[in-house]
């Protein structure tokens, strides 16, 4: 060949606009407080005997001196757009690069859209409803077929329409949302704490009473007998599955990386967000669920779990059993601050949505930045500052998805997902870190990087962080192997990783091979990060 040489690079044309509070909230936006929150309690159901508080503090060390630090470190070294690809392909290779960043940045980022905008219909209207006083009944028709279809597509359009504005807008609204996020989750943290076990199970007695429902201890029963016993105390096995929905109100604050080069002041505030952003979302976890356990009790924990996950017949009374129900029953349904709390849980799911364009958008973006996607990825649209033509593929790839979801809804997918990530994302990423200062082709990347003198015993820190980072990712996908509970997605979830990284791989040999046939070497791409 002739003439073999890489394309002539073009500044990226995206602007640093998010400073430190915006960067902090897009970190915290995504572990999405109050819809984790309610995740983590309904999981006492499918994981009897988990210990809240351990699995709390195991995340925290994990996360603080492991994920955070991985993607901390990265993202002050290569602050740039599109995350874990550019990382990966620069440190590692290329095609692990496409690969990790195909898997999440593409794939997951629909997956996360097909599972979590139908939470708005089948969770989140259902909880409003009961605690604005309205018979949950009601809406009824939002939680299946058609109803869910449609309430999950107009989530997904405001979505769209939101993150096609532009970052700024979509900065605007995150704070406005975030903040809710966290008001409502300290209103009902307040009321939880506040009332002793005592006064609830009265106040749950004489609505029982008024309602012709069961009452504590009839629930108590009941659910111990559905559920095959309630354990008397902890225990590991349960302890280690409830480590991954406890993750997901810690280790999603990495989706800074996706907007690496839409920081301010990159190499300070990304690291410090992902280390704030644990902090702040463990702190609610831990003070929310320890209120909880102690409003409850042990038996009636896992009790009222699995009332809100699989119900209890004689159960009678108008709202879902959740946490934010309950805080709604003991103010007396008081419709303002029922409003605030339903309506926390609603905007923070909703944001997820949002994410996922920005973030698979972001993605496909850099693949495109090194030749490894048609030319129109790099697209930028001079009206809206942002990927158009990619945001519209995500509008039309996700409501494929959701026309799937709406008439056969997925149990668990979310955890799959989840695992999906921490194999493809995770586990590589930390893989990067840990050999970051030791790869030759990446050295000046390093050398250039202000964490390289930040050293323990003589080790650089990143190396060991990155190695703790692994260490967990290996503790959490043995969790979800080992898991009776997750048992019936294992077979069909694992061939869906092999073919997802299976089509990641012939991407990659695709473009590089029609890229070739244009007289340019993409290989060359990859001993620099890209342009701003």
């Amino acid at each position: 060949m002739a003439n073999v040489e890489v394309f002539a690079r073009k500044a990226s044309g995206l602007t640093r606009e998010a400073g430190m509070l915006d960067t902090t909230y897009f970190a915290i936006m995504n572990n999405a407080v109050p819809v984790s929150i309610w995740f983590v309690l309904g999981a006492y159901s499918w994981l009897p005997g988990a210990n809240l508080s351990l699995a709390c503090l195991i995340t925290l060390l994990f996360v603080c001196f492991g994920f955070s630090m991985v993607w901390g470190m990265l993202g002050g070294s290569m602050p740039r757009s599109g995350g874990s690809y550019v990382y990966n392909s620069r440190i590692i290779h290329p095609i692990i690069g496409l690969g990790v960043s195909f898997c999440n940045g593409g794939f997951v980022m629909i997956a996360w859209i097909w599972v979590l905008a139908p939470w708005v219909g089948e969770a989140g209207l259902p909880i409003m409803a009961g605690c604005l006083g309205i018979d949950p009944a009601s809406v009824e028709w939002a939680t299946s077929g058609i109803g869910l279809y449609l309430v999950s597509t107009v989530v997904n359009l405001s979505a769209f329409f939101v993150a096609l504005a532009g970052m700024r807008i979509f900065f605007t609204v995150q704070k406005v949302f975030v903040t809710w996020s966290l008001l409502g989750t300290i209103i009902a943290g307040v009321i939880i704490t506040v009332t002793s076990h005592e006064s609830f199970v009265a106040l749950w007695n004489n609505y029982a009473a008024e309602m012709g429902s069961l009452d504590f201890n009839a629930v108590i029963q009941g659910a111990s007998a559905e559920m095959g016993g309630i354990p008397e105390t902890w225990n590991w096995s349960s302890t280690l599955g409830i480590l991954l929905p406890v993750t997901w109100v810690a280790i999603y604050g990495y989706i800074i990386a996706f907007i690496g080069g839409e920081v301010k002041s990159p190499r300070k505030n990304i690291f410090r967000a992902n280390i704030l952003n644990v902090v702040v979302c463990i702190f609610f976890l831990m003070w929310l669920g320890l209120a909880y356990k102690k409003l409850l009790g042990w038996e009636g924990l896992h009790a009222f779990s699995w009332l809100q996950e699989e119900g209890l017949e004689g159960y009678a009374f108008p709202f879902d059993v959740t946490y934010i129900g309950v805080a709604s029953m003991i103010v007396g349904f008081n419709k303002i601050l029922g409003f605030i709390m339903a309506g926390a849980f609603i905007v923070a799911d909703w944001l997820w949505i949002a994410f996922s364009y920005i973030a698979f958008s972001r993605a496909a973006f850099a693949w495109g930045m090194d030749g490894l996607g048609p030319k129109w990825f790099t697209d930028i649209s001079p009206k809206y500052n942002q990927p158009a033509k990619l945001l519209v593929t995500v509008l039309i790839l996700s409501q494929i998805a959701l026309t799937q979801y709406a008439w056969n809804p997925e149990v668990l997918g979310s955890i799959s997902v989840e695992v999906l990530q921490l194999i493809s994302v995770f586990g590589f990423t930390a893989i990067s870190l840990m050999i970051f200062p030791y790869v030759k082709k990446s050295k000046h990347i390093w050398d250039a990087s202000p964490y390289k003198d930040w050293k323990f015993a003589g080790i650089p820190l990143a190396t060991i962080s990155g190695f703790v980072a692994l260490a967990y990712v290996l503790i959490l996908v043995y969790s979800y192997y080992i898991q009776e509970a997750f048992a019936f997605m294992h077979t069909y979830w694992t061939a869906i990783y092999i073919i997802v990284w299976g089509a990641a791989i012939i991407w990659y040999f695709v473009f590089k091979q029609i890229r070739m046939s244009e007289g340019i070497d993409i290989t060359l791409a990859f001993k620099e990060i890209p342009p701003e």
